[in-house]
């Protein structure tokens, strides 16, 4: 039997060449005038391609079969991409719309989660194709639930697809992280056509490089919404363009305000809360140059609705700075060593949306004197 031609390039070694070099061009994406240049941060990046690698593979490789579906995490305590949010557990999932599936859950103590179906991407982005999320869904006494995901309507607790679905994304967002238990969540396909889900030698070839273009499009993301902040709207944190963020998979019942911050050794951002519209949670967040957030496993990383300390008008005053700028502003964001980076604020479900959040840079020195 003659061979194909994605048999050939395995054999031959010239489709792991071909990743090879694909993934060695990528570390030029982290040069330009526009990048930061030192040292710390260039090894800062060459760390987020490893991150974003091995994000890809679980996505393209370990995990991108829809007839033998399984929750994964794309981003977590130490993949990170794209602001991704201290305060909340991510799970994602391949599906196809040609299938049905069930996921089958058990209510943890999260105060909020959602799951919404995603179209592939393309030029335009990530569409959304469905959501649902924890006030909608109908649980039993013991907190166990049922989700039917499918293009055929469900009487309830539907996750809705679409024939552009490809994917699902979860998020759990903490109240307070150390006290809580996140929602248990599986999956399973109920029409798959294959029996099992052994490797297929023509899917392995688009799935090796399909990683490498996660890395890609990722960092060239990254690097894209950087740039236009540091233009537009350096150390403020105005609303973000929602439609942007939602085809890049933002949750629709989020509201984003998206910013870079960038900080001399005696100076902080101050950010002033004075109006939190009710919501289910907010949060702001820093992250380093190439939008990972800073490592939440052993220091605080955001300052939320949750944890915050509140003045006695209901208002927030969180400081981002290099040093602890007093007892009198309890809300510090440590930059932990970066003089620059990403930056974040969310409202969850909220009932109004206030056009920025109001941040300004302030000597270090006038808050400690205040």
């Amino acid at each position: 039997m003659a061979q194909s031609e994605s048999e050939k390039r395995i054999l031959d070694g010239s489709l792991w060449e071909e990743f090879c070099e694909r993934l060695k061009a990528c570390g030029k994406l982290l040069e330009g005038p526009d990048l930061p240049q030192d040292a710390f941060n260039r090894a800062l990046g060459y760390r987020a391609l490893t991150h974003f690698l091995r994000a890809g593979l679980e996505a393209q490789v370990d995990f991108s079969d829809p007839e033998f579906p399984a929750f994964y995490r794309l981003a977590d305590e130490t993949k990170k991409m794209l602001n991704d949010n201290p305060d909340n557990f991510y799970l994602n999932c391949v599906v196809d719309p040609r299938f049905e599936y069930r996921i089958t859950g058990r209510r943890g103590t999260v105060p909020y989660f959602s799951l919404g179906s995603k179209g592939g991407v393309d030029a335009s982005g990530m569409s959304e194709t469905g959501s649902i999320d924890s006030t909608q869904i109908e649980y039993a006494p013991d907190g166990r639930f049922e989700i039917l995901v499918s293009v055929r309507k469900q009487p309830t607790n539907w996750l809705p697809m679409t024939a552009e679905t490809r994917s699902i994304v979860v998020r759990q967002t903490f109240g307070v992280r150390s006290q809580e238990k996140v929602t248990e969540l599986a999956i399973e396909c109920l029409n798959p056509v294959r029996k099992n889900n052994t490797l297929r030698v023509e899917r392995f070839a688009p799935a090796l490089l399909g990683a490498v273009d996660l890395v890609k499009n990722t960092v060239q993301l990254g690097n894209l919404w950087q740039s236009q902040y540091k233009r537009e709207h350096l150390n403020r944190l105005p609303a973000h363009d929602q439609a942007v963020l939602r085809r890049a998979g933002g949750d629709p019942n989020i509201h984003y305000y998206q910013s870079y911050w960038r900080l001399a050794p005696d100076e902080a951002l101050l950010v002033q809360l004075r109006d939190i519209p009710e919501c289910d949670f907010w949060n702001l967040q820093l992250a380093n140059a190439w939008m990972e957030s800073f490592d939440f496993r052993f220091f605080r990383c955001s300052i939320q609705k949750y944890t915050a300390h509140y003045e006695p008008d209901g208002s927030v005053q969180i400081v981002a700075a290099h040093e602890d700028p007093g007892p009198r502003y309890p809300n510090w964001l440590d930059t932990f060593g970066h003089g620059e980076g990403g930056m974040l604020g969310r409202y969850v479900h909220a009932k109004s949306f206030p056009p920025e959040m109001p941040a300004r840079v302030v000597k270090l020195s006038e808050l400690r004197g205040h």
